[in-house]
């Protein structure tokens, strides 16, 4: 079965359910649809971990005038060539190469692909009698882990704030959790690239603390979840946040510039 048609709660789904709701992530299981950066990071990785079978994984739209006629048939025609593949432009195609260029140069992107056997890998497994997935960019048995981001800004405050935002070391904890790797001995690394030149690349190990508080947010995000489904089961209804009034403060930020 194909990974992402398999009922199993992943580190995207936790993702929605602690930084929203439990029904936000419902709909956008339901409804998702690749954006442009999305398919950007898709042809990246595919470059740097899979490139033997790059071409049948991604293909690169036509340079065409989709506005006129002719314009139109020739893309139509195309998309009936594409299958499963991964539509991109010839930007964007351009914008891969340019970025793994990048990549691959940096010493330390070197070291852990030669020391990581396992790429894109899937594994199953179970959590709080829920049936729980991950695919992982890069693996090894020795308790390393390492994920790839395409991102704005890689330099060390950008990438700290992306982090934290995107809750990278949620997803990070939830890999180790999947490996079965212990907390004290997992190395869980982000190598980060700019979608800008000069590509500029980092190579970000997450600390003990970090990927812990990720896990904290994991075991959140199950309960959440579980409870969402459990709710759906016996046919109540599921608000998004609350069906009560809730009451509000302002945040310290914004109290602050009031007292200034």
């Amino acid at each position: 079965m194909n990974y992402f048609d398999k009922d199993a709660i992943s580190a995207t789904l936790l993702k929605t359910v602690v930084k929203q709701s439990p029904v936000h992530a419902e709909e956008r299981m339901k409804n998702f649809k690749a954006t442009p950066n999305m398919k950007l990071g898709t042809a990246f990785h595919a470059k740097i971990l899979e490139l033997p079978e790059y071409d049948n994984l991604i293909v690169v739209s036509p340079d065409c005038d989709k506005r006129t006629k002719a314009g139109k048939e020739t893309h139509a025609k195309f998309l009936e060539t594409v299958g499963e593949k991964t539509v991109i432009t010839p930007d964007q195609s351009q914008l891969v190469e340019n970025m793994a260029e990048a990549c691959m140069k940096h010493p330390q992107v070197q070291r852990l692909i030669e020391e990581c056997y396992g790429v894109e890998m899937e594994v199953d497994f179970d959590f709080d009698d829920m049936a729980c997935k991950s695919k992982i960019d890069m693996v090894n048995d020795s308790g390393t882990i390492v994920d790839i981001k395409t991102c704005q800004d890689a330099s060390p405050e950008g990438f700290k704030r992306a982090s934290a935002n995107f809750l990278y070391h949620l997803q990070l904890a939830w890999y180790a959790r999947a490996m079965g790797f212990d907390w004290k001995d997992v190395d869980a690394y982000i190598i980060a690239v700019e979608n800008t030149a000069p590509h500029g690349v980092a190579v970000y190990k997450f600390s003990t603390n970090a990927i812990l508080n990720g896990w904290e947010l994991c075991k959140r995000g199950v309960a959440m979840w579980k409870e969402h489904k459990l709710n759906l089961a016996v046919g109540d209804g599921t608000f998004p946040y609350s069906d009560e009034v809730l009451e509000l403060e302002l945040p310290v930020w914004a109290m602050n510039d009031l007292e200034g």
